[in-house]
C-alpha cells in the first residue's frame, strides 16, 4: 500500500499544470503597425481642458498655445469633444453633438491664434466622468 501512495506522489509530480504555452504554443504576435498605432497616444494629458457653456477661453487658450508652440514651432493640436458613455448609443451622439459646436469655436480660435488649419483636428469620443473639450498637442 505504501509502495503505491509513494507512486501516485511521484506519477502527480511528474505532472505539470496547464500554462499558456499548453493551450497557445506558439501565440500570433500583433503587427509593428497596430502597436504603433494603438501606442501612439496611450497615457496623453490634454494641454487646455474646457467645461461646456464656457464662454471666455479664448485668452488662456491662447496662451496654453502659444506656449507649446514655443516649445514645439510644428505642432499639431486635436480638439476633442468627449462625453461620458451613455445606456445607448444614441444618446452618445446626442451627447458629442451638444457638444459640437463649443469644440468647433475651440479650434476656430486656435487657428485664428495663427495655427494653420491643417494642423488643427477635430475629433469626438466617449470616455471620462463629465463632457468636456480636450486640446491635445503633438
Amino acid at each position: 500500500m505504501r509502495a503505491l501512495a509513494l507512486l501516485a506522489v511521484f506519477a502527480l509530480a511528474a505532472c505539470s499544470l496547464p500554462g499558456r504555452e499548453t493551450l497557445a504554443p506558439k501565440p500570433v504576435a500583433p503587427e509593428a503597425g497596430s502597436i504603433s498605432a494603438a501606442d501612439a497616444f496611450a497615457g496623453r494629458i490634454p494641454l487646455v481642458t474646457i467645461q461646456p457653456g464656457t464662454q471666455d477661453f479664448a485668452a488662456p487658450l491662447k496662451s496654453a498655445v502659444d506656449q507649446a508652440l514655443a516649445i514645439k514651432p510644428q505642432a499639431a493640436f486635436e480638439v476633442t469633444a468627449q462625453a461620458p458613455q451613455g445606456a445607448a448609443p444614441d444618446a452618445d451622439a446626442v451627447a458629442l453633438q451638444s457638444l459640437a459646436p463649443l469644440a468647433g469655436a475651440v479650434a476656430r480660435s486656435i487657428t485664428a491664434d495663427g495655427v494653420a488649419a491643417e494642423r488643427v483636428t477635430l475629433a469626438a469620443r466617449t470616455g471620462g466622468q463629465a463632457p468636456v473639450i480636450l486640446v491635445y498637442v503633438k
